[in-house]
């Protein structure tokens, strides 16, 4: 198992670990699951088959690190026939290099777990995407497909992060962290991907007209990615982010002792990952096994059973609440109006 990451800056730790290992078996083995028929069964037994035989797959993840680690630790012990390679980027890196690939007909990455719904719904709508087989899509939630072979793989907040050191009294809303104490103390995220592109769109028109002048007042530190700002907060570089990073981000931090913790804000406003295994992948049959295992509910519970986000699968210990977050609608952010609200945003904050 290889891993690489595009410029940025694990355990599966788990009670349940051995069933979810037994589950993974039954599913490696075609074992006819609740809602398969023996068709289908038969049918995933020769797409095991297959993967097995390309022996590979390349892995495309914009997760923050740690929870693709969990992943690819995960992959290797249900599937040690399958070598995997990990390439992680932010969302927007990603959708570059994926359309590169495609155009030039090169041996890149089989599948994408990122946060570009409309684009994954646009390669939908072209045939250019594999049909979800496995058993794992034969009951996965009818609300979280957002296309024929598009899936909706999990529901991320975004939330207010602190060093606890130098913010010794935790924010309760989002006005908390834009005080004059926060000049040249605070962070926020560049527009790496259409979802962060609507947060600050929601933040201005339902709790701050003058959200970005206010940042902007206070000399604000711009980050490539949720990673980098969580990062730079736990090392005291900045105080605090209001709300432009993640759980997955945040929670390995605490985990390793760093001064840090977040507030999830009500409201809170997230956006979803999504998942799709590429046509015009070299191996597309170990793609589907990947995009099955994220789809399974030892893949959702590696994800979203350590309380960073929320599973569309119901009884996912340890998850979130998907009822609790809002979602933002990605059809209403299309390229022409991402673009327009970049021009408005670096108008104001550049």
């Amino acid at each position: 198992m290889r891993s690489h990451e595009i410029p940025a800056r694990q355990r599966l730790k788990s009670g349940r670990a051995k069933a979810l290992a037994a589950t993974a078996v039954a599913i490696a083995a075609g074992v006819l699951l609740p809602g398969t028929s023996p068709a289908q069964t038969a049918e995933w037994a020769g797409v095991m088959a297959a993967a097995r035989k390309e022996g590979r797959v390349v892995f495309y993840g914009s997760t923050p690190i740690e929870a693709g680690q969990r992943l690819l630790a995960g992959f290797k012990k249900a599937y040690p026939d399958i070598a995997i390679d990990y390439v992680r980027g932010t969302s927007a890196q990603m959708v570059a290099r994926v359309d590169q690939e495609r155009a030039a007909g090169a041996d890149g990455g089989d599948v994408w777990l990122g946060a570009e719904v409309l684009w994954f719904q646009s390669r939908d709508k072209e045939g250019l995407l594999l049909k979800p087989v496995g058993p794992s899509a034969a009951d996965w939630p009818k609300q979280y497909w957002r296309g024929a072979n598009v899936v909706a793989i999990g529901i991320e907040p975004f939330v207010m992060v602190y060093n606890t050191k130098l913010v010794p009294t935790p924010p309760r809303r989002y006005a908390d962290l834009l005080t004059p104490d926060f000049k040249g103390r605070i962070g926020a995220n560049e527009l790496a991907a259409s979802s962060v592109v609507a947060w600050y769109d929601w933040m201005e028109k339902t709790q701050m007209p003058d959200y970005l002048a206010r940042l902007k007042a206070l000399n604000v530190k711009l980050y490539a990615s949720a990673v980098g700002t969580s990062q730079a907060i736990a090392s005291g570089e900045i105080a605090a982010t209001p709300g432009t990073a993640t759980v997955t981000t945040t929670k390995p931090l605490m985990e390793r002792g760093a001064p840090i913790n977040f507030v999830r804000p009500v409201p809170a406003f997230g956006f979803e990952y999504a998942a799709a295994a590429f046509s015009w992948s070299k191996r597309p049959n170990a793609a589907l096994v990947v995009l099955d295992y994220l789809m399974s509910v030892e893949g959702q519970t590696i994800l979203y059973g350590t309380g960073e986000g929320a599973s569309p699968r119901p009884n996912i210990p340890g998850s979130m609440p998907a009822s609790e977050i809002q979602v933002f609608d990605a059809s209403k952010y299309t390229p022409d109006v991402v673009r327009a609200y970049r021009e408005h945003w670096n108008r104001i904050m550049k």
